[in-house]
């Protein structure tokens, strides 16, 4: 039993880093069934928050043995309470809750409050398998009636639909179909085509750049559509336009060809189709039943918010409510669906299947693309932004065997996360270097409560606060024993305009305070006025209030990185104000190997930083402020050249910024941030 913070832990000299990074970048790839819940974003890798817990709970000098013995057994910190005031998608909840500590999450945004609560709580999944079959049963068959096609007389279900937005050269008003390229599925020695002018799809060989369509005779150069990164050119005059301009939202969009399967069993085949009268027919029927029915669904009505706003699509494109963005079949079956959840009597029940309904959300919308390589969906949010495919997506709502992110597969999800909870593991290494499954005899199955006095008379063990950490009345101070969080990074990502998204379709359903969270979170808005002060303010608060829930020997520690100098000197500042002193910062693999968000300039490596409530700091002059930092790099240098960390250089600056604010926080001096910036800024050059 690990049953206190000691005087000087672990983390505060060195942690395993390499084999930690490790597992992170194949987690960052693969997460735990728990954290596949719900969409969230960024979301803390649970083999670093556990190691950042262990690291804190075991003394200095522990060998590396003990380290990866108490990492891959059954812990026990009952006596352990941890806070997290940026609570996100749980991650700095959930890990503790596995060695049984008591958790305190605060979040501003009601969704992540939500999120972690299904997260957290214990669930009966033969109740939820035995209610997946009566919404089959009651709503399921009809909804699958929507996505059906037929070939050679038999009806096939359908996986997806492909739309393209048509419109009107403004110079010779010829109609435009915005094709990047005329592919619907390439692999191997095979690919799927289509043709430019009749529709008719074709299986070619892979290596063919053309072919001449069999049915009108038109030749198709398949990598030459009119449509490249936003702008159409137009065919027949070279008029070159941006697509945005001439569209609006759905009113543009057309139905060309569809992904259907036939054949029994667990695996059928799948063939692709142009979409002909009779699939253009079942869509005016679902159009028109969800005309007739449109009284009793519940679906968004709601404004895109435009106040404050970083990502203006999918706005620009002539989406101005959230209903746009999904057309009205989708409607028909989300609401549908929505409305047989909500009759669900058992209250937890239910709000696992809102849980997975809102997740479904990501995949059934018209901002979904296609991976023609992987040949599936790509929900929205696979990048964190609003993006406004060319060529938008229509998943089966319901499911059919194949397709990504359907009702039936988010419901799945959910039965895995729970069974996880009963049966933890945590990933390793054998010797071959196969990564295999280490069963912890952990497990999560907490009392969640958002009242502090049922936390405080033990009747949950689990407190989730929904509001801003500037004001934590509710707890009591120098009662937190560890602060783990991942504080918002400065302007990297705006959460609660991406949470919206999923937030306006179940506010009525998670929560009594219907204010919206969008304007509150912490933020930079480069539109604003004194953006930096703002954040630097805000985040200080929030620091003072940890500051004073922490015991006199707690530890907060979080992870932080960014690539502008004014990220880190709001950050430093705010640490420094609030009373906190920097003890450690250590480099940690924060992603996995996924092509998105992979240039050159994207961080893969978090700072995690370590820190104490100390009162002495170092007076000191200039110069040998400069040498402590100088030093303090040229040993990380030293580190990450012998472990072979492969940091590119984003990282290595980042980190070194991590560095340098450490250094500011243990000196007395208040004005010369920026000059430890810029030393940080050149060591890697």
């Amino acid at each position: 039993m690990l049953s206190k913070i000691p005087k000087e832990s672990l983390i505060e000299s060195e942690l395993p880093i390499k084999k930690i990074s490790k597992l992170a970048r194949k987690e960052g790839n693969y997460k735990k069934p728990i954290y596949r819940v719900h969409k969230w974003w960024a979301r803390r890798l649970g083999a670093v928050v556990r190691s950042e817990i262990i690291g804190a709970l075991l003394p200095k000098g522990t060998s590396e043995d003990e380290f990866w013995g108490r990492f891959y057994s059954k812990n026990s910190i009952e006596d352990i309470t941890v806070l997290d005031p940026f609570m996100g998608g749980g991650t700095c909840v959930v890990e503790p809750k596995k060695m049984g500590a008591k958790t305190i999450g605060v979040d501003i945004n009601p969704l992540a409050c939500f999120i972690t609560e299904k997260e957290l709580e214990e669930c009966n999944i033969e109740k939820i398998k035995k209610k997946r079959k009566e919404l089959k049963r009651k709503v399921g068959s009809k909804i699958k009636e929507f996505y059906t096609t037929k070939v050679d007389g038999e009806n096939h279900p359908i996986i997806n639909l492909f739309w393209v937005y048509e419109v009107e050269c403004p110079s010779c008003n010829k109609t435009i179909e915005s094709h990047s390229h005329y592919k619907l599925y390439y692999r191997g020695n095979e690919q799927v085509v289509f043709c430019k002018e009749c529709g008719q799809v074709h299986n070619i060989e892979k290596s063919f750049n053309s072919f001449q369509c069999k049915n009108c005779g038109i030749t198709t150069e398949l990598d030459e559509g009119p449509y490249y990164r936003g702008y159409c050119t137009c065919e027949n005059c070279e008029e070159k336009f941006q697509l945005k301009k001439y569209i609006n939202g759905q009113e543009n969009l057309k139905m060309f060809a569809l992904e259907y399967e036939k054949g029994d069993g667990n695996k059928p085949e799948r063939y692709f189709k142009n979409a002909d009268k009779k699939d253009k027919a079942i869509y005016k029927k679902a159009k028109k039943e969800f005309y007739k029915n449109k009284h009793k669904y519940k679906f968004p009505e709601s404004k895109i918010p435009t106040e404050n706003r970083e990502d203006m699509r999918p706005i620009t494109y002539g989406y101005k409510y959230y209903k746009e963005l999904f057309n009205e079949r989708q409607l028909l079956a989300l609401g549908m669906l929505y409305n047989e959840i909500l009759k669900i009597e058992d209250k937890k029940i239910r709000e696992f299947f809102i849980a997975g309904f809102s997740d479904s959300l990501a995949c059934n919308n018209l901002l979904c693309n296609y991976a023609y390589g992987y040949r599936k969906l790509t929900p929205l949010f696979s990048i964190h932004a609003y993006t406004v495919p060319a060529r938008p997506v229509e998943n089966n709502v319901w499911g059919a065997t194949y397709g990504r992110g359907t009702f039936e597969k988010t419901i799945r999800k959910i039965i895995r996360s729970k069974k996880f909870c009963k049966n933890i593991y945590e990933s390793d290494y054998d010797k071959n270097d196969n990564l295999v499954k280490k069963f912890t005899k952990e497990r999560v199955n907490s009392k969640v409560t958002n009242k502090a006095e049922d936390f405080y008379n033990n009747k949950c063990d689990s407190l989730i606060l929904n509001k801003s950490s500037e004001k934590l009345d509710e707890i009591k101070n120098e009662s937190v024993d560890l602060i783990l969080t991942d504080p918002p990074y400065y302007d990297n990502l705006h959460y609660s305009e991406l949470a919206d998204f999923y937030y306006q379709w179940i506010k009525n359903e998670i929560q009594s305070d219907k204010k919206d969270p969008m304007q509150d979170s912490l933020y930079v808005n480069e539109s604003e006025n004194n953006y930096h002060e703002k954040y630097t303010n805000k985040l200080t608060k929030i620091f003072k209030e940890g500051y004073a829930k922490l015991t006199d020997n707690g530890l907060m520690i979080f992870s932080y990185h960014h690539n502008k100098q004014e990220a880190w000197t709001a950050l430093g500042r705010a640490i420094k104000n609030s009373g906190f002193i920097i003890t450690n910062v250590l480099p940690i693999r924060s992603e996995g190997s996924s092509g998105y968000h992979s240039n050159n300039g994207s961080i893969k490596w978090d700072s995690i930083i370590v820190s104490r409530k100390k009162e002495t700091r170092l007076n000191a002059g200039v110069s040998i402020i400069e040498q402590k930092l100088n030093k303090k790099i040229d040993e990380f240098e030293d580190y990450i050249e012998t472990n072979n960390l492969k940091m590119k250089r984003c990282d290595k600056v980042s980190f070194y910024r991590s560095i340098a604010i450490m250094i500011y926080t243990q000196i007395s001096r208040k004005n010369n941030i920026d000059n430890l910036l810029e030393i940080a800024n050149k060591m890697e050059g």
